[in-house]
């Protein structure tokens, strides 16, 4: 028997706020938590997403190769170039895709089986994938000084969207 307390909570979360959807791994609870977070990150993508390749391309030099236009020039001339200011608002806009898609993870998972493909294309491997996960926590972290459930939502996604983009890359790679 449901309580008072489980009984408000089912409707304000439209159910079970902990029951975790079969095809995400995600509860309404973190969905709401990367929605609601992701919002802030999504409000000035040009900046965010700039942060995210800066970071990633410290974090892991080779990372860059992958960019021709910005291959041979530092930090200060990337975020002076127009053209790659619109791929990382390009990365924003398909993170941002799969963050308010979340209640149709079918849609998610044909988005994220686009991603892998364009990403075989361009030679992108999953450890590369990997290092932009961790520095996309460590922006969580810093930006918008996420606590440890923040981040373990955070974790569960990327975690619910690479399996789709690495079975897309694993299947056009054997």
């Amino acid at each position: 028997m449901i309580g008072i307390g489980g009984l408000i909570n089912n409707l304000w979360w439209g159910g079970n706020p902990d029951e975790v959807h079969p095809i995400t791994g995600l509860s309404r609870r973190d969905v709401y938590a990367i929605q609601r977070s992701w919002s802030q990150l999504y409000s000035n993508p040009g900046k965010y997403g700039l942060l995210l390749f800066i970071k990633l391309f410290r974090a892991d030099p080779e990372t860059k190769s992958f960019f021709k236009a910005i291959q041979n020039i530092g930090e200060d001339e990337i975020s002076k170039s127009f053209q790659f200011r619109a791929h990382a608002i390009n990365l924003m806009t398909a993170i941002n895709a799969a963050v308010v898609s979340l209640d149709q993870p079918e849609v998610v998972i044909v988005l994220m089986n686009k991603l892998g493909e364009s990403h075989h294309r361009r030679h992108v491997e999953i450890k590369h994938f990997k290092v932009v996960k961790s520095v996309l926590v460590n922006i969580l972290k810093t930006e918008l000084k996420a606590n440890q459930a923040l981040v373990t939502s955070w974790d569960r996604f990327v975690d619910f969207i690479y399996k789709h983009i690495f079975e897309k890359l694993n299947s056009l790679t054997n």
